[in-house]
């Protein structure tokens, strides 16, 4: 293994040193237009087509390239204010049509953006360069009754529940179609160490996959992140996503459940190895070192406000029921859920490692951020009328100096994105060789 793993090494770092330069991540209309420039360009190797249509109309297509009966699924846009997996789904496609190696007794089978019409609410950030205060002020994330990636069937009281969404349908239709041995789902995190989420063990995958990350200045941590806190440890940095019935979910006494099973769990039916690079887009450096629990107490008392001033704006501006307003309220639900967990944390009495601290004050940024700029966006959207028009000037205000002090006290800076897409596409080439 140790001899596979070093030839895997080298052959990662090559092909990694391909991956353009640039820091605009391409639209879903660009990743669209240059992979169906792809398949016109080689039309006996590559073929696009349309797999299903979003709740607004917009085609979901696949592009496929080789011909070999062992299929990898890779999913770019897995959630909207994703993009990283746009920018690594042109070079990924592009690279395997350049590299016959790559496509020995496999295909490889690349769906854009499983979720166009969130995407499309975040368009203003292929655009421009972001900054914390630009990307949150523009941004979309579904609740999770919504998102396509985490909407599968499951089992719900004396039945099954289905969330009825197009978009997963499509992509269930997809993995049913193609059996995958491998499925790559690209994520991307605001702050933080990369990570990884896998089905399962495979033998030298942890391993290669800690490499990628520190190969390209992105060590993973020895302390989980928020999403993946207290789920089976395959490795530094990777962990094993449980089974749908070990995750909790907070809506169970309403008349459905808050979301679903995940591509994992949907695709483990035929054995797939699904995997989720998680990269960051942003660096803090500001150092954590240990500290006393109360410092988690303290964190979950300020999360608990700065969340409950979101909603109070959202209550004065009146009744708001739209995509925006909906992922707020998510939002905030899933704050409350972390600052409890941080509250728990603390009253055992134990220290808080340095990283463990650190990934607490990323979740308090994301979380804070995400909710004032989702509800300041349907605050916008609403009727206009005198508390309407306050919430809204309280809001910016409040989402500008969150954002401001964020930026200070963390002292954050962007990931290169050429760093982002180097590792995403390792991950998946890695995946795909060691599944061999």
């Amino acid at each position: 293994m140790t001899d596979v793993l070093s030839g895997l090494n080298e052959r990662l770092a090559g092909w990694a040193d391909l991956v353009p330069g640039g820091e605009l991540v391409p639209s879903v209309e660009d990743v669209v237009r240059r992979l169906g420039d792809l398949a016109r360009r080689e039309p006996a190797l590559c073929r696009v087509r349309r797999i299903g249509t979003s709740r607004e109309g917009r085609a979901l297509q696949v592009l496929s390239v080789g011909a070999g009966r062992r299929c990898v699924l890779v999913v770019g846009g897995p959630h909207p204010n994703e993009p990283v997996g746009y920018a690594t789904v042109v070079f990924l496609a592009e690279l395997v049509a350049a590299r016959p190696e790559l496509r020995g007794g496999v295909s490889w089978h690349f769906l854009p953006c499983v979720d166009p019409d969130a995407a499309a609410l975040n368009s203003e950030w292929t655009s421009v360069t972001l900054d914390l205060f630009t990307q949150h002020r523009y941004f979309y994330r579904p609740a999770l009754a919504e998102q396509p990636e985490w909407t599968f069937p499951i089992p719900w009281r004396d039945g099954e529940h289905r969330f009825g969404l197009p978009e997963n349908q499509a992509l269930s239709d997809l993995v049913d179609e193609l059996e995958p041995a491998v499925a790559v789902s690209l994520h991307n995190s605001e702050l933080g160490a990369p990570f990884y989420t896998a089905s399962h063990e495979v033998p030298g995958l942890a391993e290669q996959l800690a490499a990628v990350a520190a190969r390209h200045g992105l060590p993973v941590s020895e302390a989980a992140s928020g999403d993946v806190v207290g789920w089976p440890v395959l490795g530094p940095g990777v962990y094993r996503m449980p089974p749908v019935e070990e995750l909790v979910i907070r809506d169970h006494d309403g008349d459905a459940p808050a979301f679903g099973a995940h591509l994992s769990h949907y695709a483990a039916r035929y054995g797939t190895l699904t995997l989720l690079p998680e990269v960051p887009r942003w660096q803090a450096a500001t150092v954590f070192e240990t500290s006393p629990p109360v410092a988690l107490a303290v964190l979950a008392e300020a999360l608990i406000g700065e969340v409950a001033e979101v909603r109070q704006l959202m209550e004065q501006a009146g009744c708001l029921d739209d995509v925006f307003a909906r992922a707020a309220a998510d939002t905030a639900a899933v704050a409350d859920s972390e600052a409890r967990s941080w509250h728990r944390r603390a009253a055992n009495g134990d220290t808080v490692p340095g990283g463990e601290l650190a990934e607490a004050h990323y979740t308090r940024v994301m979380l804070t951020l995400r909710s004032a700029g989702m509800a300041l966006r349907s605050v916008c959207e609403a009727p206009p009328s005198r508390t309407g028009h306050q919430a809204r000037a309280r809001l910016e205000r409040l989402l500008f100096e969150r954002s401001q002090r964020s930026e200070r006290e963390l002292r954050v800076s962007p990931v290169q994105l050429r760093r982002l897409v180097a590792v995403q596409a390792s991950a998946a080439l890695a995946a795909a060789e060691l599944t061999r």
